[in-house]
């Protein structure tokens, strides 16, 4: 006959609460586990048997039939729950206390066993509420021999028993103590193959008052973790620290089968200076944002995903890398013909240009990161090379606008003649050309989509950016199909040659750019040897114009001179890359603007010192990031606020390429350039939106003197 479990349910506005076994019999003198189960109503919680900063821990007083015996709880691992400045340990949701009960020896096949229980707990929102309750249990002992069966809550105890913490094995715990400063290392002693990519970590002390759980900095160590904790105000620090350090849930294994969660004890070991683990890095988390953009990859689906690069490939349009090809575009809108088959084959093709770019430099950034390289959004730009053949493209585009250099003097007539016969090629070259300038920019909301769709399949990767490049190419496609506007324009007249010839302009600065950001790169033998190439572009376009060489004799000695320069000025001596993440001593020496280079070592110390530090993910090749510089991060009132914050400054330069910012930049749920993050001490890093004001940058400071923010 089935054996029964008899208990009694506590609700109360915010709980449910019960008395539970995992067995719905037991023999006599044998044990099953019992305990408490909280149901908690959203965004309440309880607590831990340490609090944190406030709350108490729930308890339970037991009444046990004579001869029977009950173990401590079994407390499950709890999570952090920041309220305000406070940080607390506890629960939410549905909450098991299990605790192990001993029938008594003596016990009579048939017999009930009643076992009472009165439980307080303390359940919080914004408002805390004392609540108990009183339980009764019955389980009847059953011979030797017979076995239990199962009840309602056997999952619930199976789950528990395996989030239950075990003794820390194959690793060793150490703690540094000087003054109130703590540093808490748990390092793997070799004898288990140590992952790759660890979990992050969450560590609990189980003294009360004794650490300020609002100070809790996870780093990466070689060998597994180092954490920055401090004590609280008056602590008397024990022989040793014992607690437990919990896995991050979906984040992978830290301590191989030994679970989720493990015990440790760390002896107490005063020092004079708190010896920092070589090759220590940041462990964000999941980073905040300001000005409600989305986060970290972490937190963006497939969905949002999409949206997000959607919206961004549109404000693209509006970025300051996109206004060199709005002339082109708007020279192609005041010429285009008013038939509308015409019309939608020119936007149809200058659509299938950017999506099939898009889709082309992500295929490439895949490939290369299956491959190993350490690249990221705006890879091609990182190139001396590529920075090169663009600045002569540019050039030589403006020089077209101008009326100086014909290409039609250049390509042989069936080219001009299959271009003439396919009026959509010109608009398809627009097209790859505006996504050619568009790389170096990441506009609003494209951060966090980047960020998603290079983690993920290759499929779900290249959707993500035929999204932003159908964006991209959409708001153009509308203003050629629907050509109403143009009827306010001017009749055709000598101002299109006019408009014409000033578009040349921005092609020009785009160009005297790329020369810049090829010297930042390269150095200033580089940017004489590009110069030296321009030499040979006017000769070819002097060339091509000359009456009477238009033939094959002009065009081969024109082309013979320019591919002599080129092959002579090509910038294939380049200086070797110094990473921007180290230093020749150990620390980072300032930059002009009194910004230092980035390098986590001493991002590391200055978390250790609970110093708040600003850092700027730039390169010279994305023109946003050089804006956001001149506008707002080095004008005389932004420095002052940083200095009054007393916040140190950073700058990841990303001009060339640099696996540890790419590592870095993917910490933070990022992909590519301008990236502006407050690293805040004993808190979640801060993500900026791309564009930056003064307002957004006091606000984000504003936040090391508000906790809540």
């Amino acid at each position: 006959m089935p054996l029964a479990v008899l208990a009694n349910v506590v609700k109360t506005e915010h709980v449910t609460a019960e008395l539970v076994a995992e067995r719905s019999a037991v023999q006599p003198g044998d044990s099953v586990m019992i305990g408490l189960r909280l149901q908690h109503i959203p965004h309440w919680h309880t607590y831990w048997r340490n609090p944190g900063d406030s709350g108490l821990p729930t308890t339970i007083d037991w009444q046990l039939p004579p001869g029977a015996d009950i173990g401590e709880i079994e407390w499950p691992a709890p999570k952090r729950l920041p309220i305000g400045p406070l940080v607390n340990y506890g629960y939410e949701d549905d909450l098991l206390l299990p605790a192990r009960f001993t029938a008594p020896a003596s016990a009579r096949p048939g017999q009930d066993l009643v076992i009472r229980a009165t439980a307080q707990w303390l359940v919080c929102k914004d408002v805390c509420i004392p609540e108990n309750g009183k339980f009764e249990l019955r389980l009847t002992v059953v011979a030797a021999g017979t076995t239990p069966g199962n009840t309602a809550s056997s999952a619930l105890f199976e789950r528990a028993a395996s989030q239950r913490s075990v003794p820390l094995q194959g690793w060793t715990a150490d703690l540094q103590h000087h003054g109130r400063d703590l540093l808490l290392t748990l390092q793997a002693d070799g004898s288990q193959p140590l992952p790759a990519a660890l979990p992050e970590l969450q560590v609990f002390p189980y003294a009360e008052q004794l650490l300020d759980p609002a100070v809790h900095t996870l780093y990466r160590t070689p060998r597994g973790y180092a954490l920055k904790m401090k004590l609280m105000a008056d602590a008397k620090p024990p022989a040793q620290l014992q607690g437990i350090a919990v896995a991050q849930s979906g984040s992978g294994q830290a301590f191989g089968a030994a679970g989720p969660s493990v015990e440790f004890n760390a002896p107490w070991r005063e020092v004079a200076q708190l010896n920092w683990p070589e090759g220590a890095q940041p462990m964000a988390g999941k980073p905040a944002t300001l000005a409600g953009e989305g986060g970290g990859a972490e937190r963006t689906g497939l969905l949002t995903a999409l949206l997000l690069a959607f919206a961004g490939g549109m404000l693209l349009n509006l970025m300051p890398c996109v206004f060199p090809v709005l002339s082109i575009k708007l020279l192609g809108l005041t010429r285009q013909a008013k038939e509308p088959a015409a019309l939608r084959t020119h936007a149809s093709a200058y659509g299938a240009g950017v999506v099939l770019t898009f889709l082309a430099l992500a295929g490439a950034l895949i490939g290369l990161q299956a491959a190993g390289a350490a690249v990221g959004w705006g890879f091609q730009l990182q190139e001396p090379g590529v920075v090169f053949v663009l600045a002569l493209l540019f050039l030589a585009i403006g020089l077209n606008l101008m009326g100086t250099l014909e290409f039609a003097n250049l390509v042989p007539q069936r080219l001009l003649q299959w271009n003439a016969r396919s009026p959509g090629g010109d608009a398809f070259g627009c097209g790859v050309l505006a996504v050619v300038a568009a790389s170096p920019c990441t506009a609003p909301f494209m951060g966090a989509a980047l960020g998603y769709a290079l983690t993920q399949s290759a499929a779900v990767s290249l959707g993500v950016f035929a999204a932003l490049g159908a964006g991209m190419a959409l708001p153009y496609m509308l203003l050629t199909v629907l050509p109403g506007w143009r009827s306010r324009l001017p009749r055709p007249g000598p101002w299109m040659q006019h408009l014409r010839q000033g578009l040349a302009f921005p092609m020009f600065a785009t160009a005297v750019w790329l020369l810049w950001v090829l010297g930042q790169q390269a150095g200033v033998g580089a940017m004489a040897r590009l110069l030296m190439a321009v030499l040979g572009l006017g000769l070819l376009a002097w060339v091509a114009g000359i009456g009477g060489t238009r033939g094959w004799l002009g065009k081969a000695l024109g082309a013979l001179a320019i591919a002599g320069l080129l092959v002579w000025s090509w910038p294939s001596e380049l200086p070797a890359p110094t990473s921007a993440s180290t230093s020749s001593e150990g620390s980072a020496a300032p930059v002009a603007g009194h910004w230092l280079p980035y390098d986590e070592a001493v991002l590391a110390e200055l978390a250790m010192q609970n110093k708040p530090v600003f850092v700027d993910f730039t390169a010279a090749w994305c023109v946003s990031c050089q804006v956001n510089k001149r506008l707002v991060l080095h004008t005389a009132d932004t420095q002052r606020a940083f200095a009054a914050a007393n916040v140190t400054l950073m700058q990841a330069d990303w001009t060339r390429r640099d696996p540890v910012i790419t590592q870095a930049l993917a910490r933070l749920g990022r992909n590519g350039v301008p990236v502006y993050v407050l690293f805040r001490p004993g808190r979640e890093p801060l993500l900026l939106p791309e564009i930056l004001s003064p307002g957004i940058v006091r606000d984000a400071l504003a936040t090391l003197q508000d906790p809540r923010s």
